[in-house]
């Protein structure tokens, strides 16, 4: 059995995680940074790590996802290690919050190409992912638990 442990491992280490939204009655999936991964080069690191199988993302209030999420919050996130067929998909609601704090928390310079004026650009938010579920791949064998979120 996967413990949790290695999920967060797994999660910290993965280049990139996929969103799944739905669209117009069909997924829609893209990859967006992981702010969780850890490391030279890293995004925003700790501070995304501390609450367990949350997740969290930063996009414009402006995109398709943040459109997509209000219709139907209803999404999946995918993180990923190819190489050793390890995968995991979190289910759940997602969130779009514009709190400073967090928003100043998880801001990285090299975003001003996206949001000029900062971590208070306006068009700046943050995506949450509360857990309900997971599922996914460790080697051959799947494995699927529900998620208790304190």
């Amino acid at each position: 059995m996967i413990d949790k442990q290695a999920l967060l491992e797994l999660m910290n280490q993965a280049d990139a995680a996929y969103i799944a939204t739905v669209a117009d009655n069909r997924p829609r999936i893209r990859a967006v940074t992981n702010l969780r991964r850890l490391g030279p080069g890293a995004a925003a690191g700790p501070s995304c790590c501390r609450e367990g199988l949350t997740s969290y993302f930063a996009t414009s209030l402006a995109s398709d996802k943040v459109r997509e999420i209000r219709a139907n919050p209803a999404v999946s996130v995918y993180y990923a290690d190819s190489g050793k067929v390890h995968g995991v998909e979190l289910s759940g609601e997602m969130e779009i919050l514009t709190g400073a704090d967090l928003k100043a928390a998880l801001w990285r310079d090299e975003w001003r190409i996206y949001w000029p004026t900062g971590a208070a650009d306006p068009d700046y938010v943050v995506l949450r992912l509360k857990p309900t579920r997971a599922s996914g791949w460790w080697g051959t064998s799947p494995f699927r638990f529900d998620v208790s979120v304190p």
